[in-house]
């Protein structure tokens, strides 16, 4: 660290002695070519500029677009993986009421404890 601080003090040491040798014409040009660079450093290049949002870009909002885009995506792909999981869940429901509705079992067929039991070692018998 110590280095580079000695490196910078006589690079600026080296210029500034090489400063009295420049005429004004070179001074002169010099000055101009940093006041263009600065101007041109201080435009924000934005796709809202092309797009002709330019009112937008000077209240901020050009800087950060990509993030609020990125930001929207997300909510979007989440929302749909949402509704999608739902409408997926909502289709094993209902094949699921339909096999139920279709049986020839009643109702309190299902609520008995000796009936999930007696499943149970049937789905083990048939899985062997």
């Amino acid at each position: 660290m110590k280095q580079d601080s000695e490196f910078g003090y006589k690079t600026r040491q080296i210029l500034n002695e090489g400063l009295e040798r420049i005429d004004d014409k070179a001074t002169r040009r010099l000055y101009e070519a940093r006041q263009a660079a600065l101007r041109i450093q201080r435009q924000p290049i934005s796709v809202l500029r092309l797009a002709g949002f330019e009112q937008a870009i000077d209240f901020g909002l050009g800087r950060h677009i990509r993030t609020v885009f990125a930001a929207a995506a997300l909510m979007i792909g989440a929302t749909g993986t949402y509704y999608w999981n739902a409408y997926s869940q909502a289709q094993e429901y209902e094949e699921i009421d339909s096999a139920l509705l279709a049986d020839e079992l009643p109702p309190s067929a299902y609520l008995d404890k000796g009936f999930h039991a007696w499943l149970e070692r049937g789905s083990d018998s048939s899985s062997e």
